[in-house]
């Protein structure tokens, strides 16, 4: 059996290189530049695809004119690549719905009647497009900023005043003018006043209008006190500028608080 498969094999191998060599052969054997006497291109087509139905006398000129040989081989080639995609799957699929029109119509009115009815599904459900509601923010509280205060410079000088002890009565000089408003105040001590801690007092009639406490410093021989005097709140009038050490000695001087804007100086009673 090996052997006869294998003579099979190289008698079609054969076969195969002699058709070749006769397709060569009969392709330039006979030339016809000008075809005289050749039949046209529609019976050769006709002899390639419906041999039963065309002349067979043409197959005789085919075998002694090489241009016709080689058209008619043109034909032949062109048949099998159409039946070769004949025979593939698509092109049985479009000879089905060729066959069946009407199916193909149906099935077409349907699909488009699908899509239709999905758009209008998906039109229904979409949200209008509505105006974006505007919202009226309130502005923020305006925020509460404390002014500046400036502390206009003020000094008094208290180093002629004579310190007395409890209850004494003390020496007064005579009275001082101070602006009611806000004092960068500055207190000269008596000569030789203890450094520390003082206690301040405007009084007047047994009443305190202001009062704060501060520290005595000793500069350039002298003994001086700053603090800050606020004295927009006091009522315009006559008053007693009482300073009191922790050791007890106190100062006590005369001022009158008027109104308007301090004059920078030292103010001396």
């Amino acid at each position: 059996m090996r052997f006869r498969d294998k003579n099979r094999s190289g008698s079609g191998a054969m076969s195969e290189k002699f058709l070749e060599s006769a397709r060569a052969y009969l392709s330039e054997a006979f030339p016809n530049p000008y075809r005289a006497g050749c039949p046209p291109d529609s019976e050769l087509r006709s002899l390639a695809f419906n041999p039963r139905a065309s002349n067979l006398t043409i197959t005789e000129h085919i075998g002694t004119c090489s241009p016709c040989f080689k058209r008619y081989s043109e034909f032949l080639a062109e048949l099998k690549a159409q039946r070769e995609l004949e025979a593939s799957p698509w092109s049985r699929v479009a000879a089905w719905l060729k066959a069946r029109p009407v199916l193909v119509g149906t099935a077409l009115v349907c699909a488009v009647l699908l899509v239709i009815g999905v758009g209008l599904l998906l039109r229904g459900t979409r949200q209008p497009n509505l105006p974006p509601i505007e919202t009226h923010k309130e502005p923020p509280p305006p925020q509460s900023q404390t002014p500046t205060v400036a502390y206009v410079p003020f000094s008094l000088d208290l180093s002629t005043l004579s310190p007395v002890r409890g209850g004494e009565n003390p020496k007064t000089g005579r009275r001082v003018s101070m602006p009611a408003s806000t004092l960068d105040l500055t207190m000269t001590l008596p000569l030789a006043s203890a450094e520390g801690s003082y206690d301040m007092k405007l009084n007047s009639g047994g009443r305190t209008f202001w009062s704060k406490s501060a520290t005595a410093h000793l500069q350039k021989g002298k003994t001086l006190i700053r603090v800050e005097a606020d004295f927009r709140q006091v009522p315009t009038g006559e008053y007693n500028l009482e300073v009191r050490s922790q050791a007890g000695i106190r100062l006590v001087q005369p001022v009158s608080v008027q109104p308007g804007q301090p004059s920078s100086g030292e103010q001396r009673p």
